[in-house]
């Protein structure tokens, strides 16, 4: 839980500059036409906190990815060093 909650002030900051679910674009979607204010609310928050949780997933993934290829690349140029 302490990474999510490390992550959310960036998140939230990012936020800032993306538009954020109405409570009328919900109910848009079908099966959400009947919520009352207040579940469409907890609702926004939960694809809000779902979001946010895929999205640090994605990027520790990525970064992971990244640094195994530099790792994977290092190798070579050294293996490629000394057969030389």
């Amino acid at each position: 839980m302490g990474f999510y909650k490390s992550s959310l002030t960036c998140w939230e900051v990012k936020m800032k500059k993306h538009k954020r679910l109405s409570i009328e674009e919900l109910k848009s979607y079908p099966g959400f036409e009947i919520f009352t204010e207040e579940e469409a609310e907890q609702a926004i928050k939960t694809l809000e906190s779902l979001s946010i949780l895929l999205y640090e997933l994605f990027m520790k993934e990525k970064n992971e990815n990244v640094k195994h290829l530099k790792q994977e690349e290092n190798h070579e140029t050294e293996q490629q060093r000394l057969a030389a």
